[in-house]
Parts: C-alpha cells; structure tokens; sequence
C-alpha cells in the first residue's frame, strides 16, 4: 500500500516539473495569411490572433481547415497552451522530464533539520484510512522525539524542481481486524496531498499510459496545476455511462470528436478568473441544477466568451465543434475587446 502511496506522491513531482512556465515571447508569430480564410470571415480575426500567440496553428502551412472538426486530444492541448498563456507563458507546454528512477522523499522538522530520508526504492509506513495520507517513521520509536509539525519534500536527484508539504504529528493504532490493522505508530498526516489532485494514480502504474503520444504533456501539465481531473472530467464522459469495454485512452482522445460542453469546461479551467461582462444571462438548455458543469459555461456567458448557437442563446453543448468555433471563443479569452456584451 505504501509503495502506492508514495507512488503518487512522486508522481505529483513529475507532473509539476511540466508545468514551469515559460518565458513570454517578445513578439508574436507572423500570421502566413491562410488561404481557406477570408479577411471578410467573421472568423477571420480570431484565428489570426490565435495563430500569432500560439495557440493554434494551421493544418499545413498555408490552410486552417476552418470547418475541420476538433478531437479531443487537440481540445487537450488546446487547453494547456491557453492555460501556459493566460499564466505568463508563450503558450508552450514544456516537456522536460527528470529521472524517475532519482525519486526521493525527505521529511524536515521546524529548524530545517533532516528527520528521515527515503528514495524512492524505500518504503516507508503508511496508510490512507480517513481524509489524509499518514506516514509513520518508524525509525521512531518515542513519539515525543518528532517535532509536531513537519515538512515533506519530494523530488529528483539532480533535479530543481521539487514540491513541499506541511504535515502535522499524529498518533494512529490501528485495530486487530480492520482494514488498517499493523499501521500504528506516530508519524504525520499531509492534507494537502489531496488538494493537489493526484491521488486517483492509487493503483495504476503511470509509466504504462501512452507517454509517447504526442498530447501526454498537455494532458499532464493541466492535471498538475489542479486545471481538470482526468477521471472525472475526460475519461468518464469519454468511456460513457455504462463504461465501455476495453477503454483505450489513446485511441479515444485521437479519435473522439470535441463537444462544444467538453470545450466549455476546459477552457474555463484554463482560462481563469475572466471579468464578469453580462451580469445576467439566459441559457435555456443549461440548468444550473442538472447540467455538467454548468457554472464553468455560466461563467463563460457572464464573460462574454460565449454567446450561444442560435438567437434564443442555446448552449448546444452536444454538438462538435469545428476549428474556427474554437478559434473565435479563445481568442475572446486572449483578448478582453472581443468579448460580446449582452444588448
């Protein structure tokens, strides 16, 4: 179990050495001008300025294809370049990597001394009973001897960039016959591990997903900056309602058309705080109540981002969603001016 456990949290380290941000660029691509884009197209303009920040680039050099549906892993990394811009990058996701087999663990008292360190081939005691990950240094065997708070630091050798966790002393005996049974000790819970979003790699090995295609970094760099949680938001809607059988996350992300519902919520996860620009607005097919991620595509309409498929302001959340769609609502992100004020 605790291989597990320490499992994710090297792995949350991973994630983070993904999301460094880059260095803002000092002047913006050269739009080529594409040639099945009009200047007299109202979709013009926005996927100017999205070729020129970045965020979107052109089928071929010289054509957009703006009536081109939008897969899912496109929407993917779609979503983590806006996310790298509206966060001081230049849009893109980096994809430097450190030695996995270099992990480490290092638990340190108030004064900045060493209390225990572990590499990643260590086990340390642990169990996640209850709303905390708890770790028992057994090298203890007083429990007046550990200080009553602590820090975690997990990280690589040889690597920078590492994360730190507060954690507080807590004794756990467990009962003989429960679940927990042979855990006990005195050691430190770490509530924060559970914010960061990385928990659900309890059980799966995540050097067996697909690290080779081509949106892995994207996927994981908005995972690890808490954007989206890759069960609940992308593969439960993707493997559908029941599951589907032999669920290939690969093929699905490449093959998967984008639903405008999907585009809605990512792009609310990347975008950020947005000023409120339509304090009121009527979305007749979003219920507040009953609809996915309602709040994620309110918020868009009251930031002007969206305004609706048809004149009655449907969302129309179940239809895909073509290249030059996407283009005009991100580029209302990228650029306050575009966005639309209710009459």
């Amino acid at each position: 179990m605790m291989k597990r456990i320490l499992g994710a949290i090297l792995t949350a380290v991973f994630l983070s050495v993904l999301c460094i941000p880059c260095a803002a660029a000092d002047t913006a691509r050269v739009y080529p001008g594409f040639s099945d884009v009009a200047e007299e197209n109202t979709s013009y303009e926005a996927i100017k300025l999205c070729y020129e920040r970045g965020l979107m680039n052109g089928t071929s050099d010289t054509a957009f294809n703006p009536h081109g549906q939008l897969n899912v892993a496109q929407l993917v990394v779609l979503a983590a370049r806006l996310y790298d811009l509206q966060n001081g990058g230049d849009g893109t996701v980096p994809t430097e990597l450190p030695d996995l087999s270099q992990s480490y663990l290092r638990f340190y008292d108030e004064d900045g001394s060493v209390i225990a360190s572990y590499s990643g081939e260590e086990t340390v005691n642990g169990y996640t009973g209850g709303i905390n990950p708890y770790f028992c240094l057994s090298l203890e065997e007083n429990d007046a001897t550990l200080p009553e708070t602590c820090r975690l630091e997990v990280g690589f050798e040889g690597y920078n960039h590492l994360r730190s966790y507060q954690g507080i002393k807590q004794s756990y005996h467990s009962e003989p016959g429960t679940m927990t049974h042979g855990y006990q000790g005195t050691g430190y819970t770490f509530q924060e591990l559970y914010n960061e979003n990385f928990l659900w790699y309890m059980g799966m090995d995540f050097q067996t997903l697909p690290s080779s295609a081509w949106w892995y970094p994207s996927l994981f760099y908005l995972i690890s900056e808490s954007r989206i949680d890759l069960f609940a938001d992308l593969l439960a809607p993707l493997a559908g309602e029941p599951p589907l059988e032999d669920f290939d996350v690969l093929t699905h992300f490449s093959t998967d058309s984008a639903r405008r519902d999907m585009f809605a919520w990512l792009v609310s996860a990347a975008a950020g705080e947005l000023d409120i620009l339509n304090e009121t607005v009527n979305v007749p097919d979003v219920n507040p109540e009953e609809t996915q991620n309602a709040v994620a595509i309110l918020r868009l309409y009251q930031a002007g981002v969206l305004t609706g498929v048809d004149e009655a302001g449907n969302f129309g959340g179940e239809r895909e969603l073509t290249r030059a769609q996407a283009a005009i609502m991100l580029a209302r992100v990228l650029d306050p001016a575009l966005r639309v004020k209710n009459a």
